[in-house]
């Protein structure tokens, strides 16, 4: 009997509570992919691909960005859960090890994430205090996240509220203060904004840009993250349709105004050494104090996208336990409908951060989010994956026409963009500079996955 026909689309008690308001989910959102990707990470693809390069490439991630929340908008509004796609996966892909196999992959790849993003905020706490080290830094940052986290959904939805509303804050800011700077350079010096540079459009060949897609394409995840707390959001059902409708245009445009701006006016020729560019640009736009405020909601950045890691890694040990993919206790929750167990155990494997007292962290970062990109995308066409064959379950009578909430459009040809776009992007990585050793590492690890699952045999272990 295949998985479609076993599993009831009928929600049971989680013991996780519904305490996540709109506002929470509203902001979680927009600001959880603004992080270190964009305002650190962005360095590399400006570096490699120069500023025609990276805005194409930064447009092209957020559309793809786009039609993924689409597709997981409708599976969500149809099925809410705090597993979100690796909990789809079980009900509509054709075996459960791609459940057992995603779940697992994307719960270390958010606690990889999580370290990359404890690294950018001890290497920023640093450079106020040299005398303390990263990797202190590092740990005092998760203990106090892991705190955050344990108290409550609502604790967590409240301090990601804030700190999301600083990095747009600080986005809006900057676009502005970057609009001005290139009609004052045009006015002054007779400067005329380009994307073309000394040696053409593309100073490293038009083909850079799928290489380093992963990069970009990691500073757009975690707007899955919706998904995940659809679980826990109050009247799911009437929330995730605004919230999707709206969040995608709003990302794009954000980040394609900064990015336009960086473009214009930040010279690419600079070699990434873990400075902000737009430190570097506000800093050049003669703002009095610019540079230490940017530099601080960069922090701020860097604490928020770890405080989404805690968050997200475990709901996903939560839902895996769920489904018999991971020991029983990580399913267990207190009074307060916390994962205690997931949530500690996440905290502990993020200690990888601590490396960062034997290898430089600038260099550390850079593997880790590219590490965690390729599995990012896997994600992604997992999402387009479940979507596309959700749509087909109901056009069988496999599922009721009346869960179809929000409609994804464009079917099927939003889900195959997602499915093949991400496709392409991980193999374009494996042609990068360090693109051996990923793919080397991304699939010892996948064997690793897959093998365990022959080895423990879980409770879903018959297809």
């Amino acid at each position: 009997m295949s998985t479609l026909q076993e599993i009831s689309p009928v929600e049971h008690g989680t013991g996780l509570q519904r305490n996540l308001k709109k506002r929470h989910l509203l902001m979680m959102s927009l600001g959880g992919t603004i992080g270190t990707g964009l305002f650190i990470g962005i360095a590399e693809p400006l570096y490699s691909v120069g500023p025609l390069g990276t805005l194409l490439a930064y447009l092209f991630a957020g559309g793809i960005m786009l039609a993924t929340m689409m597709c997981l908008g409708e599976l969500s509004c149809a099925f809410p859960h705090s597993g979100s796609f690796q909990h789809y996966a079980l009900l509509f892909l054709p075996h459960p090890l791609w459940s057992y196999t995603i779940g697992w992959l994307y719960w270390l790849s958010w606690v990889f994430s999580l370290a990359a993003d404890l690294t950018a905020a001890g290497f920023i706490a640093h450079h106020f205090f040299p005398d303390v080290p990263v990797y202190l830094f590092c740990l005092l940052i998760l203990l106090a996240l892991t705190a955050v986290n344990l108290c409550s959904a609502r604790s967590f939805g409240e301090c990601e509220y804030w700190l999301s509303a600083i990095k747009v804050f600080a986005i809006v800011l900057f676009i502005a203060v970057g609009g001005v700077m290139i009609f004052t350079l045009m006015g002054k010096t007779g400067w005329q904004p380009t994307l073309k540079t000394e040696t053409g459009w593309f100073p490293h060949g038009g083909w850079q840009i799928l290489v380093c897609m992963t990069i970009v394409i990691y500073s757009f995840q975690g707007a899955e993250l919706v998904g995940n707390a659809a679980g826990e959001t109050e009247a799911p059902h009437k929330v995730l349709p605004k919230v999707i409708k709206g969040i995608g245009v709003r990302i794009i445009l954000f980040y394609g105004l900064a990015v336009g701006v960086l473009a214009l006016v930040y010279p690419w020729q600079i070699r990434p050494d873990g400075s902000s560019p737009f430190v570097w640009v506000l800093k050049n736009a003669g703002i009095p104090g610019a540079q230490l405020l940017m530099t601080l909601v960069i922090f701020s950045a860097a604490i928020s996208a770890a405080n989404s890691a805690i968050y997200a890694s475990s709901r996903m040990l939560w839902s895996m336990a769920g489904d018999g993919f991971a020991p029983k206790r990580f399913g267990n929750v207190n009074q307060n409908g916390v994962p205690v167990a997931a949530i500690l155990a996440t905290g502990l494997l993020a200690l990888v951060s601590l490396l960062t007292r034997y290898i430089p962290a600038q260099q550390f970062y850079l593997y880790l989010i590219a590490s965690t990109g390729q599995v990012g995308c896997l994600a992604w066409i997992t999402i387009g994956w479940c979507q596309y064959r959700f749509r087909r379950a109901v056009a069988r009578g496999d599922y009721s026409a009346s869960l179809i909430r929000y409609r994804s459009p464009l079917f099927p040809w939003l889900a195959w963009l997602v499915i093949v776009s991400n496709i392409a992007i991980i193999f374009g990585t494996w042609f990068s500079e360090q693109g051996v050793i990923i793919m080397l590492v991304e699939l010892l690890l996948m064997l690793i996955v897959v093998a365990s699952w022959f080895f423990c045999h879980p409770a879903k272990g018959e297809g």
